[in-house]
């Protein structure tokens, strides 16, 4: 495929297999091939920047004319709305006529909102989110899930638009708009060095700075684990320390809300915050008046750091469900001591195991066996109560709790 433009996305998306309730299960496929198994062409999100929406004048059709689709391909559609109606299209250039073509649509829990193509049409899919969020859209060739023969042949121009129910959302304050590591990811070095957000294991928080270098204008910082009303400040006091130029902060929850923008009063270099939500939150750094515009993105400014001030305690009940826990599947829950844990195949092998108590420590931890998707792990002799299943592999890390009973 001939895109003029790629962007590959750093985060991996696990796709779950379910039936839709539009329009069955046979016209269903959630395997593809271009730009990678698990991850969409981003053209949209650069070009339009994800999904459409109605800003009291109409909703936009956006079309990409610099190529065609394939089959065996998807594209991802960030900023989706829940509970908005939507038609994903290729209807003009060949239009459909190459080769027959369906879609299915992906909503971020892997669920499928809809697939096939709208009642006599031969180009388009309509459907309703039933989440909000990233998107992924799947193109294929009628019976041909992820093996087309037509693979390389073009037919119409991709396209979306909005029908109803999909409001624009008021506009953020702060400043939302950043240009690296791209226009919607965040710089990873606080999730691979420290695991994401502090927390406090009851001897304090720790101050997690990075020193390998400094913070640039129109960047931002994506932070795992973040708690739910933990309280935490994030700065770039040391080394320059806010004095190269005019910073401020931005701080995206991860629905997009803005829990927090600016600096603290008096301060040139941190902002606190209190977090709305749980999960990954992006902190976007720029100079002040020059939201993804500045004339100082190659100019460093103090080492970026995180700590937390309160209620951003460690433990089991702290990091519970991010968005993960129904893919993983154990059985029997409750258990008196033994059971089955089987993990999804998108998760991959050699997979790390561990099992949690509720205060955060770590009694049981074992590797799965390579290639395997199932284990038989044994708690008998453990109390009795509540425990975290923690399941890390290829960078993904899924939870979900188990109950321990008598036997």
């Amino acid at each position: 495929m001939n895109h003029t433009t790629l962007s590959f996305m750093t985060k991996v998306l696990a796709v779950g297999v379910l039936l839709s309730a539009s329009t069955g299960a046979r016209s269903q496929c959630t395997t593809w091939v271009n730009p990678s198994p698990t991850t969409g062409w981003v053209d949209f999100n650069n070009n339009f920047g994800g999904a459409p929406c109605d800003d009291g004048s109409g909703c936009p059709f956006n079309e990409i004319t610099d190529f065609e689709i394939f089959a065996d391909e998807a594209y991802r559609m960030d900023n989706v709305i829940q509970g908005g109606t939507y038609t994903f299209s290729a209807c003009n250039g060949t239009g459909g006529t190459a080769w027959n073509i369906e879609y299915t649509i992906i909503a971020p829990s892997g669920a499928v909102d809809a697939s096939g193509l709208n009642a006599g049409s031969i180009c388009e899919l309509t459907w309703t989110a039933s989440e909000a969020g990233t998107y992924l859209i799947v193109v294929s060739e009628a019976g041909a899930c992820g093996t087309s023969t037509n693979a390389a042949v073009a037919n119409g121009f991709p396209a979306i638009t909005c029908v109803s129910g999909a409001t624009c959302p008021e506009p953020q304050p702060g400043c939302t708009t950043w240009v690296n590591p791209s226009p919607t990811t965040g710089w990873s070095d606080f999730n691979s060095n420290f695991g994401g957000a502090p927390c406090d294991d009851g001897s304090g928080c720790p101050f997690n700075e990075i020193t390998d270098f400094e913070v640039f204008a129109d960047e931002a910082y994506a932070m795992d684990n973040v708690i739910q009303g933990g309280t935490y400040t994030f700065s770039a006091c040391n080394g320059t320390g806010g004095t190269a130029w005019n910073m401020e902060f931005t701080i995206i929850a991860p629905s997009g809300t803005v829990d927090a923008f600016g600096v603290n009063a008096g301060s040139t270099c941190e902002l606190t915050w209190t977090a709305s939500e749980a999960g990954t939150y992006l902190i976007v750094v720029s100079e002040v008046g020059a939201c993804g515009t500045s004339t100082n993105a190659a100019v460093a400014n103090g080492f970026p750091a995180i700590t937390c001030v309160s209620g951003a305690l460690c433990g089991a009940d702290a990091i519970a469900d991010r968005g993960n826990m129904a893919s993983l599947n154990m059985f029997p829950n409750p258990t008196s001591g033994v059971f089955t844990l089987s993990l999804p195949k998108e998760l991959g092998s050699k997979a790390i195991v561990d099992v949690l108590d509720m205060s955060g420590r770590v009694v049981l931890n074992t590797n799965m066996a390579s290639n395997s998707t199932t284990a038989t792990l044994d708690l008998s002799g453990q109390a009795e109560g509540t425990y975290m299943v923690r399941v890390s592999s290829n960078g993904q890390v899924l939870r979900s709790k188990l109950v321990l009973m008598g036997r």
